[in-house]
C-alpha cells in the first residue's frame, strides 16, 4: 500500500524504530511498541474514508490487530491527503472525535518577523534540560487528559526519542532566553526527510517570538547539518500554531484526518 501522506509516512519513522508497520492490504497496522495507549501512535491506516456500514467492520479489526488488554482507545486514519471525510457518523455517535490536521512541509526557511534575538537554540545535552522539557510539554498539555496522563505519556516518548538521538537519528533543541528553558522541539530524520515533533513554548512565554525563533534556528541546522531535503510539520488544523510556522517558510501542503476514541476514565 503506496502512502501519500506525508504526515502518516513521516510518521513510521517513529513506528519503525520503537514498532511495527505492518501492510495487510486493507489497512495496515501501526503499533509503538513501548508506548501502546499513545492514541496517533496505534491505529489502522486504511487506504479510504469510512463509509456507512463500516464502524462494526473496523472495531473488529482493530481489536484483532491491536489486542493488547492494556489499550483503552481506539484509532483509525486514512490516507487522503485532501482530508476527504467521508461518512463518519457511525463513528461520531460511539464518541470518537474526528481530527484534522494540516501537514506543513519546507525545503527552505526565512526569517520570521517576530525573530528573537534574545532566545538562543542549542541541542539539549543533560539530563536536566530533558527533564525540563518533560516539564514545558506537561505544562502546555491540553484538557483532553489528565496533567498525571500527559506526563506519563511525554515522558515514554522522551525516552524513545533520546535512544533515537543516540542512534543518530535526530536531535532535541531547546530555546533558552536569560539562561532559562523556555521551548523545545525534536527533529528527526529518514535520509532526505526531516519530521518536527512536539514544538512546545512555555505558557508563560507565549507571544514573544520564542516558538518562531526556535523552528527558524532548529530548521536552519537540519538543512545545514542533518543533510535532510524537506521538513515536515504536522499541526492542528484548527490551532495558531500553523500560522506561525508559515512565518517561517513552511507551507500547507496537505491534510489528514482520522478518529479516535478513548476510555476517558481512564485520565480522571
Amino acid at each position: 500500500m503506496d502512502i501519500e501522506s506525508l504526515g502518516y509516512k513521516t510518521d513510521f519513522i517513529f513506528n519503525r524504530y520503537d514498532g511495527s508497520v505492518e501492510d495487510k492490504g486493507e489497512y495496515i497496522v501501526v503499533k509503538s511498541k513501548s508506548n501502546p495507549n499513545y492514541f496517533w501512535g496505534n491505529l489502522l491506516l486504511y487506504k479510504r474514508p469510512p463509509k456507512l456500514g463500516d464502524f462494526e467492520k473496523w472495531k473488529l479489526a482493530f481489536q484483532s490487530e491491536l489486542n493488547d488488554p492494556s489499550i483503552y482507545h481506539m484509532t483509525f486514519a486514512w490516507d487522503s491527503p485532501t482530508a476527504e471525510a467521508g461518512d463518519p457518523s457511525e463513528f461520531l455517535a460511539q464518541g470518537f472525535e474526528l481530527d484534522r490536521a494540516v501537514v506543513l512541509t519546507a525545503s527552505r526557511v526565512v526569517e520570521p518577523p517576530k525573530f528573537n534575538s534574545q532566545v538562543s537554540v542549542r541541542r539539549l545535552e543533560t539530563e536536566d534540560e530533558f527533564e525540563t522539557a518533560i516539564q514545558i510539554q506537561v505544562r502546555c498539555g491540553g484538557p483532553q487528559l489528565s496533567r498525571q496522563s500527559w506526563e506519563g505519556f511525554y515522558r515514554t516518548q522522551m525516552t524513545q526519542y533520546r535512544k533515537m538521538i543516540a542512534g543518530g537519528l535526530g536531535h532535541w533543541f531547546g530555546a533558552f532566553l536569560n539562561g532559562l528553558q523556555v521551548g523545545g522541539l525534536g527533529v528527526f530524520s529518514d535520509k532526505e526527510v526531516g519530521r518536527y515533533q512536539i514544538v512546545s513554548t512555555d505558557v508563560e512565554r507565549r507571544g514573544q517570538g520564542v516558538c518562531s525563533t526556535l523552528v527558524y534556528q532548529s530548521a536552519k541546522f537540519a538543512f545545514e547539518n542533518m543533510k535532510v531535503k524537506t521538513l515536515v510539520m504536522v499541526a492542528d488544523e484548527a490551532y495558531h500554531a500553523a500560522k506561525i510556522y508559515e512565518t517561517v517558510g513552511f507551507k500547507p501542503t496537505q491534510r489528514q484526518i482520522g478518529l479516535c476514541w478513548w476510555d476517558k476514565a481512564k485520565h480522571q
